[in-house]
């Protein structure tokens, strides 16, 4: 039997509706949607005014925001990420997010072997 070259398929407007952050008391909630030795996707909701406060990740991210707005914080710079734009930032870059209205947005995580046991979870 063919083994699947496909790491998963999600319908995001879909997986949005069922992690609704309201039942959090951060305001936020993040599921991991694919996960492997080099890479995680990670769907992320957050009501508007929830943070994830300033951290690094050790590889490259993007921050694809795909409903709502947020602000993120990068080299103590404010950027707008409001939906259907990206942000890419380096490995090991200090950085947090801010929702200005409830909102969803896809979390990319790259990174090597050597730094793959360093990862951070979001929850």
């Amino acid at each position: 039997m063919q083994q699947s070259s496909m790491l998963g398929s999600f319908n995001l407007t879909d997986e949005i509706e069922k992690f609704d952050p309201s039942d959090r008391t951060s305001g936020r909630r993040a599921e991991t949607l694919i996960k492997t030795d080099h890479l995680r996707v990670v769907l992320v909701t957050m009501k508007a005014d929830a943070e994830l406060q300033e951290h690094d990740a050790p590889g490259p991210i993007t921050i694809h925001a795909l409903t709502g707005a947020f602000v993120v914080n990068v080299d103590d710079r404010n950027v707008d990420l409001p939906a259907g734009h990206i942000i890419s930032i380096k490995p090991q870059a200090r950085h947090a997010v801010r929702a200005t209205r409830d909102g969803a947005f896809l979390l990319t995580i790259g990174w090597s072997p050597d730094s793959a046991g360093n990862v951070p979870p979001l929850n």
